[in-house]
């Protein structure tokens, strides 16, 4: 019998979806200084910065889904990054058919 073996637990993290004033975006291109440009489900493009303590937690690549707001002042053409969706969160949303097609890439 093997000592110190883990049991293996099936844990299902909750997957963030947008509120009323957040929408998808895919990565366009990466600018350098925490900031990227992104195609929002509203077919703008625009520029999204990293915020404070995401900027270690969340690296970012072309062609990732992510959760952007865009800001108060500049609605069309700034926003902020609220969350990246790893591989398996974003199979889950596209499953569900919640982005639009427009932005479904993959």
């Amino acid at each position: 019998m093997k000592k110190n073996t883990k049991q293996s637990s099936s844990f299902t993290k909750k997957v963030r979806l947008p509120t009323k004033d957040q929408q998808f975006a895919v990565v366009i291109e990466m600018s350098g200084g925490s900031r990227f440009r992104a195609l929002c489900e509203d077919g703008k493009t625009r520029m999204v910065r990293i915020g404070g303590k995401l900027k270690r937690r969340m690296w970012t690549r072309v062609n990732d889904l992510v959760l952007i707001q865009p800001w108060i002042i500049q609605t069309d053409q700034k926003a902020d990054l609220v969350h990246r969706y790893l591989p398996t969160e974003r199979n889950w949303v596209l499953k569900r058919n919640i982005i639009p097609e427009e932005l479904n890439i993959w």
